[in-house]
């Protein structure tokens, strides 16, 4: 008579999975799809089933080989009521470990003894936000984070940064790069067939992101006032005001050489990536850093701050502004570009080896030799 081996339960929380054109969307999306088709070996090697955590409208989404908890707002409810605890142990699923795929969580229950946190960033910490939001934030987090027993970094800069303002005990944590996904598919004719109702330049500097302050958008528009021979285009949104600022800035300085393009395609994007002399990123808080990894895979440089996560992502291939001011930015970029044009292929090249590093297989491959760790299960 043969003894069933007991079930090893994973669940991995993927409830921003369907919001496919946000950062931790993209992030959840292209680890499930990887973590989906290693389904199979895991339970045949370790008696592993997976389990993701998705809203209704991602059921099914990966395929068979996993298992779906949905989280409606009804099981949301029950899951943060205060009261009902024993109750809740009956009805709610319980796993031996759970993957937290961002530091947001919202649940006030125990799902599982081990809980594997991936923390994307603390960037409030360098934002320019008043005291008493950033001691509301700080509390949140701290006791959000207090949750996991294992975290997970997106890069050294956010494990050291976490570790030097909360208090983690001696709980163990590893850094797990993000991967990129590599948008550099089609033939440059293609391209610029994507672009051909934008009524672009041939070429030109570009920017994308969620327009802030903390993206110095603002300067950068003001640097174009000092690059007349280079045109600026900006991909993106942002709240009205700070629309409503660059707009006026725009008029105020009568700067003709910037386009905004507003919010675009994934397809959109790639083309102007493609059409790019550089991308201009003079961020001063990132947890990553994607449009940087993004433009590498183009062969394209990046123009980019020493701050936060930046040079360890850019490394020595970028060019970085060490002063913010419109007219020292200015100086840097024609530097750089000359630069940079003296051996476009060779150091286009050395940008696209930098991005393949940064690989969505190893970042899995990474997350499951962490899972069998956490678990004391040795490695087949």
């Amino acid at each position: 008579m043969t003894t069933k081996t007991k079930e090893i339960r994973i669940a991995v929380s993927m409830t921003n999975s369907h919001l496919f054109n946000t950062g931790l969307g993209e992030f959840e999306n292209s680890i499930a799809k990887r973590l989906s088709k290693r389904a199979p070996e895991l339970k045949e090697k370790y008696g592993i089933q997976l389990y993701f955590i998705v809203k209704p409208c991602q059921i099914g989404a990966y395929g068979d080989d996993v298992k779906y908890v949905s989280i409606g707002s009804n099981m949301r409810t029950l899951i943060n009521f205060p009261l009902l605890h024993n109750i809740k142990k009956l009805v709610l699923p319980h796993f031996d470990l759970l993957h937290w795929t961002n530091q947001f969580l919202k649940f006030r229950v125990k799902l599982a003894p081990l809980q594997l946190m991936t923390v994307h960033d603390v960037n409030f910490l360098h934002n320019e936000i008043g005291t008493l939001h950033k001691s509301k934030k700080l509390w949140l987090t701290s006791r959000r984070l207090n949750r996991a027993t294992h975290y997970g970094y997106i890069s050294n800069f956010t494990k050291n940064d976490v570790e030097a303002n909360f208090r983690l005990g001696n709980k163990p944590g590893r850094v797990i790069y993000n991967g990129v996904t590599n948008l550099n598919t089609k033939s440059q004719d293609e391209y610029d067939n994507i672009l051909s109702g934008m009524n672009l330049p041939k070429s030109f500097l570009f920017h994308i992101s969620r327009w802030s302050r903390k993206k110095n958008v603002h300067l950068l528009v003001q640097m174009m006032k000092y690059l007349p021979g280079e045109t600026l285009v900006i991909a993106g949104s942002a709240g009205k005001k700070y629309v409503e600022f660059l707009n006026n800035l725009v008029k105020s300085k009568g700067i003709k050489n910037v386009i905004f393009v507003g919010k675009v395609s994934t397809g959109q994007k790639a083309a102007l990536l493609s059409r790019s002399k550089a991308m201009m990123f003079p961020s001063l808080s990132e947890g990553f850093g994607l449009p940087v990894v993004e433009a590498m895979c183009f062969g394209k440089p990046s123009f980019i701050t020493r701050l936060t996560s930046l040079p360890e992502v850019g490394g020595k291939l970028e060019y970085y502004f060490d002063s913010l001011t419109p007219s020292d930015m200015a100086k840097k970029v024609e530097k750089g570009l000359a630069d940079f044009s003296s051996d476009p292929v060779g150091k286009g090249e050395k940008l696209k080896e930098r991005a393949a590093k940064f690989n969505w297989d190893k970042t899995v491959d990474d997350y499951i030799n962490y899972y069998l760790d956490i678990l004391g299960i040795e490695k087949k």
